[in-house]
């Protein structure tokens, strides 16, 4: 997925989406005809292949015209950069998606702006470092992390939103330096094998870098075991993949972006469904040990215990009143004590995705146990309208109470 018109596209389509979001409050059950949509709109939109899983088990699978076999998955490889990232913290390799990156990529502390550069930000793509639309600058290279470190920063680091294929390649970089293996060996061995994920092909620069823009080809039915993953608060049968935890923190939305239906988490985009949202006050205790700014504190002060339908209104009053850097400062405190923002109050669903070029999606709605995955290759994909973007709706704007 590229930065500029394209995400702005699906920007614009994920708002009107969400104003037809309709889940069911018990029983968790799919209307069946609007799986029939689905379904009908994926084989008309040249799929390869769809899946639909609910609470571990299917839904409805099916291959249109082709057999199960590797898609080349585009920009969704970035959220398997980010459950690296996750791992890694979960086993003690790295102390928190806030470390500078320049702790683990000592040449990143070449200058002050660019040692400011968290792993957060890489993942957010909030980096600040100078990036061109789409990858073609970037496939010549042959040190595709190296080419990300010594590329200009252009804005603080925290403070501007940009889709960043350069950038998320560093991650490659700390994956390999902090377990001593390129960050295919590190999936396969924590990810891909406890799923049974066997075909598998990753991309891999001239210096032995995996990939983490892109580049990673999977099988509908391997890709949307990752989505029963995410679903499933990080549990893989009763195998626990990632920590719960981690879940909780990928699925934060970059504070630059709340006031979008979708925003940016770690390597993945979050939109609030039918959620109620509430910022609580151990947030506000939290900041004020930090000995955040008097303003920022007042502001946050004025929003406490207040319910928000929309993460869209909580974003747009914190924009209206804090400065890109009052937010990055409390996106830092919050993420150095592993205190969340905003809670998501009890009853409300929300779902986290990646696209991928020509319309490679992974789907999960974890309040209901639900993955989706469908994919489609170059042919099908590549100069035609088949980016399904109507899976958002379809999939999910009727449901049988």
């Amino acid at each position: 997925m590229q930065k500029g018109g394209m995400f702005q596209r699906w920007t614009q389509i994920a708002a009107i989406v969400l104003l037809s979001l309709r889940f069911c409050v018990s029983g968790s059950t799919l209307d069946p005809k609007a799986v029939d949509d689905l379904f009908r709109m994926a084989e008309e939109k040249q799929s390869n292949a769809l899946f639909v899983h609910e609470k571990g088990q299917p839904v409805r699978e099916k291959f249109f015209n082709t057999r199960d076999r590797r898609i080349y998955l585009y920009s969704v490889t970035k959220l398997f950069s980010g459950l690296a990232i996750g791992i890694v913290r979960d086993k003690g390799l790295i102390a928190s998606v806030e470390d500078p990156v320049g702790k683990y990529l000592p040449e990143m502390n070449l200058d002050a702006t660019r040692a400011k550069i968290r792993i957060r930000h890489i993942l957010q793509h909030t980096s600040g470092i100078q990036t061109t639309k789409g990858s073609r600058d970037i496939y010549p290279q042959a040190d595709f992390v190296k080419f990300a470190m010594e590329s200009s920063v252009i804005s603080e680091p925290g403070e501007v939103y940009e889709y960043n294929n350069r950038a998320i390649n560093l991650v490659s970089g700390v994956i390999r330096r902090v377990s001593g293996k390129s960050m295919e060996d590190f999936l396969v061995e924590n990810l891909f094998k406890p799923l049974d994920i066997r075909d598998y092909k990753f991309g891999r620069d001239k210096a032995g870098n995996t990939w983490a823009m892109d580049g990673l080809e999977l099988k509908a039915s391997d890709l949307v075991k990752v989505g029963k993953v995410l679903a499933n608060g990080g549990m893989w049968k009763e195998q626990r993949i990632v920590s719960e935890a981690l879940i909780s923190t990928a699925t934060r939305p970059c504070l630059l972006q709340l006031d979008r239906p979708s925003a940016m988490g770690l390597a993945l985009f979050c939109s609030e469904l039918d959620s109620r949202l509430s910022i609580p006050k151990e947030t506000l205790v939290v900041l004020e040990k930090a000995q955040v700014s008097e303003s920022t504190l007042a502001v946050v002060r004025s929003l406490i215990d207040r319910e928000f339908n929309r993460q869209q209104d909580l974003g747009k009053e914190m924009k209206q009143t804090l400065t890109p850097a009052q937010m990055e400062r409390i996106a830092q405190v919050c993420g150095e004590a592993d205190v969340p923002l905003f809670r998501r109050l009890p009853g409300g669903r929300h779902m986290v995705w990646h696209q991928g070029e020509f319309g490679v999606n992974l789907i999960a709605v974890p309040e209901i146990g639900v993955s989706v995955a469908r994919t489609i290759d170059d042919n099908r994909g590549r100069g035609k309208p088949n980016g399904f973007e109507e899976i958002y709706t379809l999939f999910s704007k009727r449901c049988r109470r």
